[in-house]
């Protein structure tokens, strides 16, 4: 009887282990270690935004004011999209001014400051 209490003991101590090493060889392994990322061409190190956390764009809604005009401003992204100057002076309308385009050079963004007036008619 006590051979068989001991080679069960033995048959446990044996499962045990084999359960033990079972669990060490799925245990998760170490995290990459993340490199900067290069330029294939140049070898150069390049430069990443992080991730932004939210899908929705940033739009800001901005007002300056004084006696003489109010300008509306809305920037979507920190990028200025729509600029709308509205005078106080009775008779006198309001106009838009183009803001320029990050999209295009300089020289080439020929609408940048331009005014455009609406009236009432």
């Amino acid at each position: 009887m006590t051979a068989r209490i001991a080679s069960s003991l033995v048959l446990a101590a044996l499962l045990g282990l084999a359960g033990a090493s079972a669990f060490a060889q799925t245990a998760k392994a170490p995290a990459p270690v993340a490199t900067p990322p290069v330029d294939p061409v140049s070898g150069e190190l390049v430069e990443t935004a992080p991730a932004t956390k939210s899908k929705d764009a940033k739009i800001e809604h901005l007002v300056a004011e004084d006696s003489q005009v109010r300008i509306d401003e809305t920037r979507v992204r920190g990028v200025t999209k729509k600029i709308v100057v509205h005078s106080k002076i009775p008779g006198m309308g309001s106009y838009e001014i183009q803001p320029k385009d990050p999209s295009l050079a300089p020289e080439n963004d020929h609408a940048a400051g331009m005014r455009t007036f609406t009236f009432g008619f």
